[in-house]
């Protein structure tokens, strides 16, 4: 599953309860989280989670801004939630088309499910630059993104022999975009013989499965423009034999829990055979 959760936008207190409902509702196995709070020399939303959900989690908290802004009272990061034990691999910020560094980030994690359940396995979670204007630098960020996570799968010999590596992301693209079409292998791949399977297409998800969406009352009434696909779950490609398939993919979190929408955006949650 992953899910965009507004960081501390308006009543996040009571957001986040409603939050944890969907969370216990869907009782996914691994969650992908962006723009999750952390606190200057305190706790993170991930660890507020994953204590209520009995969770592990990891973050990307060295890759916060109170180095640069130490008087702010929260920064948003990615995190990951998981049903097993998780472990931390790196956290690396992502590029723009001048090869600036920027807050943007993908956060890698291994997950470590027992032998008996089908042994370990790698996610990613990342957020792109935002704008309708801004395909240059989100371009350059997925250039950077499926590089690290090529890496992440092993040496191109021996893909066809491991599982493939999970990403949930808010990629802020829409699925025809040049950055979307160029990890999906719809255009040229970034990385020759690498590509990143969307779960929402090969699930045959009905519909367009707008996640930013103006029925959510969150979404700005007069946003510039609603109704758009940016939330994925991606599976990558070679992998072994008989491992990554997608199995189903839906929008959920597309409601109200007690009179409260939860985020602006809806979450994505894909059953996939690993």
């Amino acid at each position: 599953m992953t899910w965009n959760l507004q960081g501390r936008v308006g009543d996040w207190r009571t957001r986040e309860t409603a939050i944890l409902g969907h969370l216990r509702r869907e009782a996914p196995d691994v969650v992908m989280l962006q723009e999750s709070w952390i606190e200057n020399g305190g706790t993170t939303q991930a660890e507020v989670l994953a204590e209520s959900l009995d969770m592990h989690t990891i973050t990307a908290a060295s890759l916060s801004g109170f180095d640069r802004y130490p008087t702010a009272p929260y920064w948003v990061v990615n995190a990951i939630l998981s049903r097993w034990p998780i472990t931390l691999l790196d956290a690396i910020p992502l590029p723009d088309e001048h090869g600036d560094r920027t807050w943007r980030h993908v956060l890698l994690g291994e997950v470590n499910r027992p032998e008996d359940l089908g042994g370990a396995f790698r996610v990613a979670g990342s957020h792109l630059e935002h704008g309708l204007d801004r395909s240059p630098t989100r371009n350059a960020q997925t250039r950077a993104l499926i590089g690290h996570l090529a890496e992440a799968t092993g040496p191109e010999a021996t893909r066809r022999d491991r599982p493939p590596v999970v990403l949930g992301a808010d990629l802020n693209a829409v699925p025809w975009s040049d950055e979307v079409r160029h990890l999906t292998g719809a255009s040229a791949p970034e990385v020759p013989g690498f590509v990143l399977v969307d779960a929402w297409d090969a699930a045959g998800g009905q519909g367009r499965g707008d996640t930013w969406c103006a029925a959510n009352p969150r979404v700005p009434a007069r946003a510039v423009h609603p109704n758009r696909r940016l939330d994925y779950v991606m599976v990558s490609w070679p992998r072994a034999r008989g491992v990554g398939h997608v199995d189903a993919c839906r929008l959920v979190a597309t409601e109200a829990i007690d009179g409260v929408w939860a985020s602006d955006h809806y979450a994505v949650c894909a059953e996939i055979d690993l």
